[in-house]
């Protein structure tokens, strides 16, 4: 809407400085971030729920995690509710404020908690991941008032952490908050800006496997003349790790995704990605363990326990067929887990979102490489149709390391649409 580009030339400095100043707050923490949200949805007369959780009290559908991945503190969430005037339809627009832990200003051009606008892309800690998106919810609704559009539905914004399995928008939707749509506002990794929608999310299964061995027994250094008197713990991961790509192939030749055919040219990936054993100053030495690492990709319709399952099988043919394993039997550890979700691109919210993205002369499609993306949150839980999209913010690598920034032009772009969407959806009368 022209409304909404004139209310935003009017006040781009105002905006600017909201952008800087979470990038200084998040100096001090989540929790400074989440009180200056509530500030902005107070500002904006919401009805406002400020609430601690317990990441590891909510029991999700499809997703679990293990204490080593999952944060083990409580956690802050801020819902603000903006009540709408009749019968119309509502949305949820969420976002998270937690960046990545500060590790030091190494890379940086300038210091990451100082904001530094240049070439029209605003840098700072933490900006692209994701409070750019969490200034897009209050920014949105500031459009929308200041344009005296009124909403039949509710429109709901949260602020919730994502890092580390926090499950912040679960404990929303479990919290008894609920809408017929939900929008993810986060820049666009890819680099590609509002040229992509996040509606598909692969799901992932990681986990590990510890195998035993026993040293030969002697008092030499070295064991390499009576290596045959131990048990090299190696060897059997390299049997498991075989059959595991026996399986990863069955999985290849049978599972085909269109959008992830087309993106990456497959469809599922098994990812061998550590091995532990030995050292390198010790190369002629048997170790009594060893420790293998993997990642396996899921597509939607894909069950956690079904694939938990199959990989248990695989392992246990090797186990069956080998007396030292029999004996000693490995350890198969479930790390976490995430199904795959989707939002087709029948569905009104994904319509609108299109649609009115290609009103400011861009052509969106679908992104699928965004694993464990929060989309997937409303969607497996409480099968509500969710959406992402947000301004380019450079790629994946640049998110809370080196110089991170979002480009200014494409913000105020989605931030136009972001109002305009919640404008067309939540005045849409109720099915």
């Amino acid at each position: 809407m022209k409304i909404f580009k004139e209310i935003v030339t009017k006040n781009k400095e105002n905006y600017i400085q909201d952008l800087e100043d979470l990038i200084r707050f998040s100096k001090y923490g989540t929790n400074s971030i989440q009180d200056n949200v509530l500030e902005k949805f107070t500002a904006l007369r919401c009805i406002n729920d400020d609430f601690i959780y317990d990441p590891k009290s909510i029991d999700l559908v499809e997703e679990f995690a293990t204490d080593f991945v999952q944060s083990k503190k409580r956690e802050r969430a801020i819902v603000a509710r903006y009540k709408g005037e009749s019968d119309g339809k509502s949305i949820i627009l969420f976002s998270h404020p937690d960046t990545e832990k500060y590790v030091s200003n190494d890379g940086w051009n300038h210091d990451p908690f100082e904001p530094t606008i240049s070439n029209n892309r605003i840098h700072g800690w933490g900006i692209a991941d994701d409070l750019a998106g969490v200034a897009m919810m209050y920014h949105s609704l500031d459009l929308i008032k200041k344009s005296e559009i009124h909403l039949k539905g509710d429109l709901i914004l949260a602020s919730t952490p994502s890092k580390n399995h926090a499950r912040g928008i679960a404990s929303v939707l479990y919290n008894g908050y609920y809408a017929d749509s939900a929008l993810y506002l986060h820049p666009a990794e890819s680099g590609n800006g509002l040229e992509e929608i996040k509606a598909f999310t692969p799901g992932q299964i990681v986990f590990s496997l510890e195998f035993s061995g026993k040293k030969p027994n002697t008092n030499e250094p070295a064991h390499t003349a009576m290596c045959h008197l131990g048990h090299n713990p190696m060897r059997d991961a390299l049997e498991v790790i075989g059959v595991l790509k026996e399986y990863e192939n069955d999985r290849i030749s049978k599972i085909h995704h269109p959008l992830l055919e087309s993106s990456v040219g497959r469809s599922t990936n098994l990812l061998f990605s550590f091995f532990e054993y030995g050292k390198s100053e010790a190369m002629e030495k048997m170790h009594d363990n060893c420790k293998l690492g993997c990642a396996l990709s899921l597509v939607p319709g894909e069950k956690l326990e079904d694939i938990m399952n199959e990989i248990q099988e695989r392992v246990d043919s090797v186990i069956h067929k080998n007396d030292w394993m029999k004996k000693n039997r490995p350890k198969l550890n479930w790390v976490s887990g995430v199904s795959s979700a989707s939002t087709e691109p029948t569905s009104q919210i994904y319509q609108i979102t299109h649609k009115i993205i290609g009103n400011y002369g861009t052509e969106a499609k679908i992104n699928p490489l965004h694993t464990s993306s929060d989309i997937r949150n409303p969607i497996v839980q409480k099968g509500i149709p969710t959406v992402g999209f947000g301004p380019t913010c450079g790629n994946l690598t640049m998110c809370n390391e080196r110089n991170e920034w979002v480009d200014l032009d494409d913000y105020f772009r989605a931030l136009c649409v972001t109002a305009e969407i919640v404008a067309k959806f939540c005045n849409e009368k109720k099915d």
